[in-house]
């Protein structure tokens, strides 16, 4: 049961005396004769002052007095609360393995943000959670470069971000070590993901290959095929005999083949196999690209297109980290920005609105092609993708 607070709320829905209590989702204020639900989904930023609760949303400001004792109590509960939420949104799962208090300061897109932060490292990424809506989820598979200096941290990521975290203290040795190993262990699973596909692989084109392909990430054939053309035919043998079969032959048709990115994704629901092929293809039209996943997922039984983006290369690294982002669920791509504001929908919308990588790719998100029958998904995607 959560624990249920009293104190005075002044904003401009509602004002008096009201019982507080924080749930997964929000904060229920409930009075004799008045009722009021706040969704973590909506607050922007909260914080502690004089002696005061204030949290904003986005259309409005409130202000909690007079909970006594409590007040500390209440505005902890309240952070670790929509924390837990904003974990659901970044599709984080597992306890983190080393957490610490800092200041942080990232950049992306040439946007920059800055402040103090929760910071926490799990397996596959480092969380952000300041006490507003600029949490970030820094995929630690696509990191290009890992800097230390005193009681700091930067990564950069392949895409261009960067990730800077400071006045770490004495936590800051402990805190690199603890990514320092995470990369580790990530590089050492691509390696077997790579070896288990082309044991005839030397060090050097094993160790360029698994660079090239961490954990769920799409590589360009062509540049697999430069480094070795034995692991190019092995992942066409692999493709030959999974679901996207098919569809790969009718990519081939459509654009270079070569240019076609291929990764491999382990531990998606509902799959048997250990890791699971997906496709991503530029059309002949410029601009414009089609993903493809090889489960049998309901959500997967249709091929995304995309279109709109000017640098291929871009688009998909920038498509790589929305996908490990969602955790592969392309649901959150596809919803229209309507069904977004759905209470179902929040921690989607969350999502969404802490990844530019993902806000991206919504934008150039064009529609789907149901595998209906091998014919009519072919003419439906020739529609989108070939040259008239």
């Amino acid at each position: 049961m959560p624990l249920t607070y009293k104190g005075q709320v002044a904003s401009a829905v509602v004002n008096g005396e009201f019982k507080l209590t924080l749930e997964r989702d929000g904060i229920t204020m409930t009075a004799p004769l008045d009722a009021y639900f706040v969704p973590f989904a909506d607050v922007t930023a909260f914080e502690i002052r004089d002696y005061a609760i204030q949290f904003k949303t986005g259309a409005d400001s409130f202000a909690i007095v007079r909970l006594g004792r409590l007040t500390d109590a209440f505005f902890d509960e309240l952070y670790a609360a929509y924390n837990a939420k904003v974990r659901a949104s970044m599709f984080v799962q597992g306890t983190p393995l080393f957490k610490v208090r800092g200041e942080y300061l990232y950049t992306e897109d040439g946007v920059t943000a800055r402040g103090m932060a929760l910071i926490e490292v799990y397996n596959d990424c480092v969380l952000i959670l300041p006490q507003d809506d600029g949490a970030r989820r820094v995929p630690l598979c696509f990191l290009s470069a890992i800097e230390k200096g005193g009681f700091e941290l930067a990564l950069r990521l392949d895409t261009g971000e960067s990730y800077r975290f400071m006045k770490l203290g004495y936590d800051a040795a402990p805190f690199a070590e603890c990514i320092e190993q995470r990369l580790y262990d990530l590089r050492e699973n691509a390696l077997k993901a790579v070896r288990e596909l082309d044991g005839a692989l030397n060090p050097a084109q094993l160790s360029a290959i698994a660079k090239l392909m961490p954990e769920g990430a799409a590589a360009p054939l062509s540049r697999l095929y430069d480094i070795a053309p034995s692991f190019v035919a092995a992942v066409e043998d692999r493709i030959a005999a999974s679901r996207v079969a098919d569809e790969y032959l009718a990519f081939k048709e459509i654009c270079d083949p070569m240019r076609v990115c291929v990764g491999m994704k382990s531990g998606l629901a509902g799959e048997d196999s250990e890791n699971v092929l997906w496709l991503i293809a530029p059309g002949q039209k410029y601009g414009t690209a089609v993903v493809e996943l090889a489960t049998a997922e309901e959500t997967a039984a249709a091929t995304f297109i995309y279109h709109g983006f000017t640098d291929w290369d871009a688009f998909r690294r920038k498509l790589n980290q929305a996908m490990e982002a969602i955790g592969f669920k392309r649901e959150v791509i596809r919803l229209p920005d309507d069904e977004l504001t759905r209470p179902d929908y929040a921690d989607m919308a969350m999502a969404v609105r802490r990844n530019r990588a993902l806000r991206f790719v919504r934008s150039h998100f064009t529609g789907r092609v149901i595998h209906s029958s091998p014919e009519r998904w072919k003419r439906e995607l020739l529609t989108y993708l070939a040259e008239e």
